[in-house]
């Protein structure tokens, strides 16, 4: 029985990564001594992990051995296919195992977003301060306000939840307990400093304490709320999503538990045909794709996936272990965004896929929203509207739409001014974005008009949801320079039960909304509801 035997941290690595030097050479030209050094690398590297149990790496290992063998105990040279084929294919396997495994840290996830959908703010505030009306205001937008003074209470709060952000208070005095303790809240979650000091000193100071931002005191509702949503706040709750296109399962697990562990939300598919299916239920900010696969190669599934419109634009990477120039760089002219081969390590698949997937959502965001809300324009919603409507048709699922119009809007801009009239607009854009589901599309169908698909949604559902919208949005105080006043909308709800299509759905929630209107405004009302 062998003894276990210590490995050093490089140690692995160096053996893989030799392995895909040698490998890639015996690849290019077949030759009997390099292919018997090659045998000599994998078999130290399987006694290596055999001495430690890593079980995924031994069984590939063993693989690729018998393989040198069975060719070596052979006269004839292995064609061409089978060492593009079979050899390649299992060199990738083993130089990319060898090099992640058991390299990625479960406890990494200690940022991690949320673990609840309540959207839970821990509130620290000096005693003696009225938090009331603030914890009021956040609680419309759907946020859980704990309120905490005492160092004790709030270690021991981080420790029951994590919350989607701590906002503390603070004037940076030398005795503010705040000051020691964030190093310990900002390496549990984000941290957000309010003060009545906006001077350079405390900016530094608050950037120093690892805070992801400063606000001024008064704390503001909305420019807290502004601040959750963008950012690495913003990241963190609704993280970045990537989809995995490889077909060795192992593979596709590392790659999955080396993203996640740096916040990004990975899913894997070992099956090209169910790849468009699942980029619509994932809504992917990147996908991550072998180049060679048993059932189809990854050049014919991009020219699929770009079939579709409306997937047109997602990045998608190849991941390979393909090394010849000219095939990168014609996968690159097939519109492919970028190429990494492997063995790919953990630090470069992190740095390309974060990086452009981040590029990706910006720049959606750029050409998929309104300017003023940041919802969905009127033509992204419809094509996204389209498409809902068509899952909806094929899996026999509820669908609803909801026609928001705010009231008396025009008196807004002639008592207030525009300006007053464009903040309500932005407001009303915070609500819903953080009230609905990230599933659900919300979009400003134009002027003060809002479109909301709530898909999977009975419209008896949809109308308390959209009733208890309607009362928690009238309870939000709306700012105009010195003054302030509250505001209401009205609501026409549709579903597919009673439309055919898009253009019925939008015009029956609309005679929905007049009908609202006509009966006062203020209200909900919906086809049947």
């Amino acid at each position: 029985m062998k003894q276990a035997v210590p490995i050093h941290p490089g140690q692995r690595t160096h053996l893989a990564r030799e392995i895909d030097r040698i490998g890639y050479m015996l690849v290019s030209r077949w030759e009997r001594p390099l292919a018997a050094h090659l045998l000599s690398l994998v078999m130290r590297l399987e006694d290596l992990v055999c001495s430690v149990g890593l079980g995924d790496i031994a069984v590939e290992t063993r693989a690729l051995a018998s393989l040198l063998q069975q060719w070596l105990q052979q006269q004839a040279v292995p064609s061409e296919q089978e060492l593009y084929g079979l050899l390649r294919h299992h060199l990738g396997v083993v130089s990319q195992l060898g090099l992640m495994e058991r390299q990625t840290d479960p406890g990494r996830d200690a940022l991690a977003a949320p673990d609840n959908d309540n959207a839970r703010l821990y509130l620290w505030l000096p005693v003696g301060i009225d938090a009331g009306p603030l914890q009021r205001q956040l609680a419309c937008f759907g946020f859980e306000v704990t309120l905490l003074s005492q160092a004790a209470k709030l270690a021991r709060a981080l420790q029951e939840a994590t919350p989607v952000a701590v906002v503390a208070f603070s004037e940076f005095a030398d005795n503010d307990p705040i000051i020691q303790l964030a190093p310990a809240v900002s390496s549990t979650c984000p941290l957000v400093l309010t003060s009545p000091r906006r001077d350079f000193p405390v900016r530094l100071a608050a950037t120093r304490l690892g805070a992801c931002g400063l606000l001024d005191w008064p704390l503001q509702a909305n420019q807290l709320v502004d601040l959750l949503r963008f950012g690495d706040i913003s990241e963190r709750r609704d993280p970045l999503r990537v989809l995995i296109v490889e077909d060795m399962a192992s593979l596709a697990g590392l790659y999955t538990q080396v993203l996640a562990a740096h916040g990004v939300e990975a899913t894997s598919e070992t099956n090209p045909e169910k790849v468009p299916e699942r980029i619509e239920q994932l809504s992917p900010d990147l996908i991550l794709m072998d180049m060679y696969m048993p059932q189809c190669n990854g050049i014919e599934l991009a020219k699929v996936i770009r079939q579709q419109r409306l997937l047109d634009g997602i990045p998608i990477v190849f991941l390979s272990v393909e090394k010849r120039q000219v095939v990168q760089l014609d996968a690159l002219t097939l519109g492919i965004d970028g190429f990494l081969t492997k063995p790919v390590a953990p630090e470069e698949l992190v740095v390309t896929v974060i990086n452009r997937a981040r590029r990706y959502r910006k720049l959606r965001s750029y050409i998929a929203n309104d300017s003023l809300t940041g919802l969905l324009n009127h033509s992204h919603l419809h094509g996204q509207m389209d498409s809902g409507i068509l899952r909806a048709r094929r899996d026999s699922l509820p669908l609803s739409l909801a026609m928001l119009d705010l009231d008396y809007f025009k008196r807004i801009n002639d008592t207030y001014g525009h300006q007053a009239g464009d903040q309500v607009l932005l407001n009303l854009a915070r609500f819903l974005k953080e009230r609905l589901r990230r599933t659900d599309l919300v979009g400003r169908y134009g002027g003060e008009e809002f479109a909301i698909v709530l898909g999977g949604m009975p419209i008896m559902r949809a109308h308390q949801i959209m009733d208890s919208l309607r009362q928690d949005f009238s309870q939000l105080e709306q700012q105009a320079e010195n003054r302030s006043f509250r505001q209401t909308f009205s609501v026409g709800i549709s579903s597919l039960q009673t439309a055919e299509d898009s253009i019925s759905l939008v015009q029956q929630a609309d005679e929905m909304l007049y009908r609202a209107k006509e009966e006062g405004r203020n209200r909900v009302e919906s086809r049947g509801g």
